[in-house]
């Protein structure tokens, strides 16, 4: 009697959240970034969590960080803070070393970038190329399969569950038959992990009137800009009225380049 009546809360539960996966409703999958900042100290690593929003065959992939960050300067904006008090409260928000959201919507991505203090944005067609091996392992709650692909110059490991049954996962990846748990490169500099799930949420999908402004360019051309204005920063910054002690300028630089040498995209 007792195994009939779990084996009966198990088959609620799963038709509870079947329904939940079918509603209109947004769902949220929250996954833990674990990353190497610098390629060249393996003292580097460190950790921040992003959101994939889902609604509908939209999705937005985004720092909890970077979103709240911009979502809270915006309502001081509004509530017409003092310079003094504005300045304060900004200085207490959590960083993000992520300044991006993107948006994808069948295999079209749209990339926004603050790169420094300039909005950047592109538009990018992917298919990507998976490999299933037959791998199979559980992770956490959840049975997975193992596909591997290429991009950005890195080798990516993804264990996806169709218990799960969408189509999606971190950052720019999606297109395997059930939602990406885990994401890895090969040299494990990156590492992708699923978190939380929340089904049914009355939210929309995090966007800021301030995007519309960014500057549409080419993905080679956003990557060719990134590098230039991170070789240039000093020069670039003096640009808009902000000046350095000439002794500090090198060692201001020298530190950019470090901070920036390993980008999730290589290429």
């Amino acid at each position: 009697m007792r195994l009939l009546l779990y084996i009966i809360f198990l088959l609620n539960i799963c038709f509870f959240k079947s329904q939940n996966l079918k509603s209109d409703g947004m769902k949220i999958f929250t996954y833990r970034l674990t990353y190497l900042s610098d390629s060249m100290d393996t003292n580097s690593r460190k950790q921040e969590d992003f959101d994939l929003q889902i609604l509908g065959n939209k999705s937005c992939f985004v720092s909890n960080n970077y979103k709240f960050g911009f979502q809270n300067i915006r309502m001081m904006a509004a509530s017409g803070q003092g310079l003094a008090t504005a300045t304060g409260n900004i200085m207490k928000l959590p960083k993000s070393s992520f300044r991006y959201s993107l948006y994808k919507e069948n295999n079209n991505v749209i990339y926004y970038e603050k790169v420094y203090s300039y909005g950047l944005k592109y538009n990018e067609k992917i298919s990507f190329n998976w490999k299933l091996t037959g791998e199979k392992k559980k992770i956490d709650i959840y049975n997975c399969s193992e596909a591997i692909t290429n991009y950005g110059g890195r080798t990516w490991i993804a264990w996806y569950t169709d218990e799960i049954p969408i189509s999606e996962g971190p950052y720019k990846f999606k297109g395997l038959p059930g939602m990406i748990i885990q994401l890895y490169d090969t040299k494990n500099q990156y590492n992708f992990s699923l978190i939380e799930v929340q089904l049914n949420k009355d939210y929309s999908i995090f966007y800021d009137d301030t995007f519309n402004n960014y500057k549409e360019i080419s993905r080679k051309e956003f990557f060719e800009s990134s590098m230039n204005l991170k070789n240039n920063y000093v020069n670039n910054i003096e640009n808009q009225g902000i000046t350095f002690l000439v002794k500090d300028k090198a060692d201001i630089q020298r530190n950019i380049n470090r901070k920036s040498n390993n980008p999730i995209e290589l290429k």
